[in-house]
């Protein structure tokens, strides 16, 4: 593949030139530009401005100069204001093709690409102008491909992260309430939020085990599926976060008990109730009465005793 050609355009100093020793100090400067010495003949071209400071050769080889010292942003500069003020078209094809140059090794390839057009524009003939601008639309076209595949990699990479963000975050539970942080860190309609604070306390709801303030915990709630959390009254707000989840016109706060919880138990009615205490002398007169029945019971029993004794005798 062949090379860009940086075919730098130097002018000789023309036989209408004011000063004669303008045309010398050109002279000597392209001598020393083409032996290669080109800060000497930046140098001289710049003498010969000091003499005649509108001269376009002096101007245009002392940009060619510079390029060549690799000060680039000094000859673009140069050879800029040369294209806002030269009409000869034929020059203006010569400016326009080292603007091109310069963006080039800047690899600006779109003012590249725009520059030599306009050098065309000027000098349709110009075949070194077209080469040139032929490599630069290859160049912008690769840049822009690269750029194009960066971008793709980079928003990859940001949708990698924020998967793993995701997995990483999923199942965390920082306030303990059983409800997942994920979760917690999506408003009502689902998007994600994760500065959601809805009593405003300045702790965020998945930090915060009381959302919505009304002193019941959000773990009580959210309901047997935290990932799921409860919605009693079916108003897109979940109870964790609903200062009236059953919309009875109560704030929860007010109710003693979550109407949505189930009563607790009553207890055994059989159960037992306690004994009375019983005085002294009551329990010495149950104490009387029950060794009195139990003298009667063996007065009973003896007196039965005697009875069979005595009617086995007469039988004998």
């Amino acid at each position: 593949m062949k090379y860009i050609i940086f075919s730098l355009f130097i002018l000789g100093a023309f036989i209408n030139s004011n000063a004669q020793e303008e045309r010398k100090f050109i002279r000597k400067g392209n001598t020393q530009f083409n032996d290669e010495n080109y800060l000497e003949s930046e140098i001289e071209y710049r003498k010969a401005l000091d003499k005649e400071n509108t001269s376009f050769e002096g101007q245009f080889n002392l940009a060619d100069a510079l390029f060549k010292q690799e000060k680039i942003d000094e000859a673009l500069e140069q050879f800029q204001t040369l294209a806002k003020t030269e009409e000869n078209t034929e020059n203006l094809a010569k400016v326009y093709h080292n603007i091109g140059n310069a963006h080039f090794v800047q690899q600006k390839f779109a003012e590249s690409v725009e520059a030599y057009k306009n050098a065309l524009r000027n000098n349709p003939e110009d075949h070194d102008t077209r080469y040139n601008l032929i490599a630069a639309q290859k160049m912008l076209q690769q840049q822009q491909d690269q750029q194009q595949n960066q971008d793709q990699n980079k928003d990859q990479n940001q949708d990698q992260q924020q998967n793993q963000d995701q997995q990483q975050n999923k199942g965390q539970d920082s306030d303990g309430d059983g409800i997942p942080d994920e979760k917690e860190k999506e408003n009502n309609q689902g998007q994600p939020d994760q500065n959601q604070d809805t009593d405003g306390d300045g702790v965020e709801d998945y930090k915060d085990k009381d959302s919505d303030n009304d002193g019941r915990p959000d773990q009580q709630e959210a309901g047997d599926d935290p990932n799921n959390p409860k919605d009693t009254d079916g108003d897109g707000t979940p109870d964790y976060r609903d200062l009236d989840s059953d919309n009875d016109g109560t704030p929860d706060s007010e109710e003693k008990e979550d109407p949505n919880q189930q009563p607790p138990p009553q207890q055994n009615q059989q159960q037992q109730q306690p004994e009375e205490q019983m005085s002294k002398e009551d329990a010495q007169r149950l104490l009387n009465a029950i060794q009195q029945d139990e003298d009667e019971l063996q007065k009973k029993l003896q007196k039965a005793k005697a009875a069979k004794q005595t009617k086995s005798e007469k039988n004998w």
